[in-house]
């Protein structure tokens, strides 16, 4: 078996050398034994075919150089419920796993054969499985499997395997809001747990981070927002911030909501961040911390708000990670309560 990270690295670069002819030759073979799908669905059918099969492919491959097959049957289980959700049954995803095994052993040495096919069987058998009830009291957490997809794709760095899993959940009728806080929060979450726990690089993490914002750029043009207008805000990071994928998110959201927002991103000057406030004539100052360090300039801001703009100094709300172990900061502070939890701002700012 190939155990360590440079025979799996091996394995994901021989994959990504044949991938789309593999995934070409997968797909002829498919509509050839199965005349009816190109009866009811022609070329197009075939070229979706051809770009499922290497979507497959990549995942394969991520999941190896991960070394976890429970991450490629989380996979599977996915595809199975998003193909259902289209009449398509399991044992065609099944068919195609075979197919994958079939056309990438003759690209592999004997020992690197042993070990895609074993990643390949779990998610034969969790395609083919309905998942197992569970005897946990139910957590109404619809987005768990999506979620798991999601984080196996950013790490693998693949943005077209990220958005596509992200438009998934919007066709299965999850709102913005349900992705922002379910997916892209809890992802990156995690993410940074597992670069804490030094099992991803700075490198990953980045890169994930990266992703992500651009998931979130693809969809938010499709946001509505409301009726009505509830103000005007402010959303930004303290000069040193280097986080700014939750402030976007919460911009993001509030704009839905009805305020009328200005992100600045993160890492301003403070004079910059003032005169934003003056310029609109802003309601509310939602300035995102994420690490504890950057408290000392979150007082600095808000006292120069404060010695400036004197009466007119506009609600500051303080939110991000760094608030966790500092619950009495904001108070402090003199500032609305810190959080951290995107669904709570909202039911504050726009219930």
């Amino acid at each position: 078996m190939a155990e360590s990270v440079s025979d799996r690295f091996r394995i994901v670069q021989k994959i990504a050398a044949v991938k789309q002819n593999v995934a070409q030759a997968i797909s002829d073979e498919f509509f050839v034994n199965h005349p009816e799908w190109a009866a009811r669905y022609g070329e197009r059918g075939r070229s979706i075919c051809t770009a499922d099969t290497c979507f497959h492919l990549e995942f394969l491959a991520g999941a190896i150089e991960a070394g976890s097959p429970e991450a490629f049957a989380d996979y599977a289980r996915w595809t199975a419920r998003m193909l259902s959700a289209r009449e398509v049954a399991a044992h065609a995803l099944d068919e195609n796993f075979v197919q994958l095994g079939k056309h990438l052993s003759p690209k592999l040495a004997p020992d690197e054969r042993e070990w895609v096919l074993t990643f390949l069987a779990r998610g034969r058998a969790a395609c083919l499985q309905p998942e197992p009830a569970s005897t946990a009291p139910p957590t109404g957490d619809r987005l768990e499997l999506t979620r798991k997809v999601f984080i196996a794709a950013i790490l693998a760095g693949n943005r077209h395997a990220a958005l596509n899993i992200v438009e998934e959940a919007l066709r299965d009728g999850h709102s913005h809001l349900d992705i922002y806080v379910g997916v892209f929060t809890e992802s990156l979450r995690r993410v940074g747990e597992l670069w804490e726990l030094n099992k991803i690089s700075v490198a990953q993490e980045h890169m994930a981070t990266a992703i992500t914002q651009y998931a979130i750029a693809a969809i938010y043009p499709r946001m509505v927002p409301a009726a009505g207008h509830r103000g005007n805000m402010v959303v930004t990071g303290v000069a040193g911030e280097l986080h700014q994928v939750g402030a976007n998110l919460v911009a993001d959201a509030m704009e839905a909501h009805g305020w009328t927002v200005r992100f600045l991103g993160t890492n301003l000057p403070h004079s910059s961040i003032l005169a934003a406030v003056e310029e609109i004539s802003a309601d509310m100052l939602c300035i995102s911390t994420t690490i504890v360090a950057n408290l000392p300039s979150v007082v600095d801001l808000v006292e120069t708000v404060r010695h400036k703009l004197k009466e007119s100094t506009p609600k500051i709300v303080l939110g991000g990670a760094a608030y966790r172990r500092s619950s009495q900061f904001a108070a402090e502070l003199g500032a609305t309560e810190g959080g951290t939890d995107l669904r709570r701002a909202l039911a504050l700012y726009c219930g």
